[in-house]
């Protein structure tokens, strides 16, 4: 089985009705996509931290040793919270329904106060072709399945998931500059940022009882800033990255991940707004 499941512990009684802020004592199902390095990561190690005891933590990701990693990480942080790492291939559609099909055996929504999703799955794409040289279809395909339709389809099984529970529900899109202002060689990360990031607008004017939020978390130091300065095919592009690497301008994604925890704490934002980690909101 593609599926890597740690032990369970047992279920608690379920919580109060109605909308309060989340993470205020409250038991919570929180789900995580791209988990297994990187912000995912970290976002998941932070609301560890925070989460009330008996809290699960769903960490979604393509490298099981990584999961493993991140899963003694938050266990470190707090033993008393459940960990599940899921490893699948979100750009392959058969993935998310196997995910569901998991959880639907293992969790019952019905024992949580509040539900949580943070869609930060997600690649920079081929950034050593220009937008004119991305001739492969079935290259295109994959980036989109991965970054934009898992996004969107993920959400829809997981609200569908929790709503047996009536439970008060955040859903997070991580998105970036990039989904504003065009960048040479990134073509499809900027277009798939950009309709993810209206997905989620469009979903908050759809759903109000929901709480959607769009996090811009800032230029991280990931994996993902490393390639895009060994592999651009623009100088200007790499340099721009090996400059702000040498500036000390990118950005601890621990630091950024505690940051968007403490927005979900004070639920401040509106609706399918974008909150930079910069503490702007627009």
């Amino acid at each position: 089985s593609p599926w890597i499941f740690p032990r369970f512990a047992p279920k608690m009684a379920e919580g109060g009705e109605g909308w309060t802020p989340p993470f205020s004592k409250r038991k919570c199902l929180c789900v995580i996509t791209g988990g297994s390095k990187g912000f995912g990561r970290s976002v998941a190690v932070a609301l560890s931290a925070e989460l009330a005891r008996n809290s699960h933590i769903v960490v979604l990701g393509r490298n099981s040793e990584s999961l493993r990693d991140t899963e003694k990480l938050c266990k470190a942080m707090s033993p008393h919270i459940q960990i599940t790492t899921l490893f699948g291939d979100l750009s392959k559609a058969s993935v998310i329904g196997g995910v569901f099909a998991c959880l639907r055996f293992q969790v019952d929504p019905t024992d949580y106060n509040h539900a949580l999703l943070v869609n930060n799955a997600g690649s920079v794409g081929n950034v050593s072709l220009r937008t004119c040289e991305h001739s492969n279809p079935q290259e295109l395909d994959s980036y989109f399945n991965l970054n934009v339709s898992s996004a969107v389809s993920l959400t829809a099984k997981f609200l569908e998931f929790v709503r047996p529970g009536n439970l008060p529900c955040t859903v997070v899109n991580v998105t970036c500059d990039e989904a504003q202002r065009p960048k040479k060689c990134h073509s499809l990360y900027c277009a798939g940022k950009a309709a993810r990031e209206m997905m989620f607008k469009v979903m908050a004017q759809e759903e109000p009882h929901l709480r959607t939020l769009n996090y811009n978390p800032g230029p991280l130091e990931t994996d993902l800033k490393t390639k895009v300065m060994t592999e651009a095919a623009d100088s200007e592009v790499r340099e721009e990255i090996r400059r702000l690497r040498d500036d000390n301008h990118l950005i601890d994604p621990d630091i950024s991940a505690r940051r968007l925890v403490q927005v979900l704490k004070e639920d401040q934002f509106k609706n399918g707004q974008v909150v930079n980690f910069h503490f702007e909101k627009s």
